[in-house]
């Protein structure tokens, strides 16, 4: 199984991030071990940097804190907060799966609204779950259109003329697609194969009630 570390499923100071934010809302360590389903002694060699948490704990300890992983990793491309009525408007250009990829559908289905400060070029729907919690099935995520992206952030790839949405990491001379539901294993693609960049995710639209698809 491929494990990778700085900035896949751990950063160096999660230990830090996690001490700060127990702190922050007035928890000890066995109070929060008890919450995240965790031993004490666990948390503490997290938050010592003895131990590096994977993503099953780090999913554990995020619900406990109440944030999301993205937030406890400190990732630097934290996506805005649940959007729905809001001005301004991109195409919604087929669908993208994020589960397994899907051929993408070029042809326009409807609107999707823009937030305020937010640039984005077209909108994507998501299909599975394989980007829980980021994103849900029926979440329209905003892309702007640019063909590179830096490790780690999410962006919208083809993959032999088929789409996905995942986490982007250049391995050696290959392309790993990591999900951020620790149920789904990394996507390795060696070099040669035919993976393209269609843009980064920027943003989100969630529907709600009768307005979700």
């Amino acid at each position: 199984m491929l494990q990778m570390k700085g900035g896949v499923f751990v950063q160096n100071d999660i230990g830090k991030r996690i001490a700060e934010l127990r702190r922050e809302r007035g928890m000890n360590q066995e109070e929060l071990a008890e919450l995240a389903m965790l031993h004490r002694v666990t948390v503490a060699k997290y938050e010592s940097g003895q131990v590096e948490p994977g993503a099953l704990a780090i999913g554990r300890i995020a619900d406990a804190l109440g944030v999301s992983a993205d937030e406890l990793l400190c990732r630097v491309d934290k996506l805005p907060p649940f959007i729905n009525m809001v001005k301004g408007v991109v195409p919604i250009v087929g669908e993208i799966a994020c589960g397994q990829p899907i051929t993408a559908e070029q042809n326009i289905e409807g609107f999707a609204d823009l937030p305020d400060g937010v640039t984005a070029d077209f909108a994507l729907r998501c299909k599975g779950d394989s980007m829980n919690p980021t994103f849900q099935p029926g979440d329209l995520v905003l892309i702007r259109q640019q063909p590179e992206v830096q490790q780690g952030q999410i962006a919208a790839v083809g993959v032999d003329g088929e789409a996905t949405l995942k986490r982007f990491y250049k391995h050696g001379d290959g392309i790993v697609l990591v999900a951020d539901n620790p149920a789904y294993p990394p996507q390795v693609y060696p070099a040669g194969t035919d993976v393209q960049v269609y843009g980064l995710a920027v943003g989100f639209v969630r529907m709600f009630g009768k307005e979700k698809a």
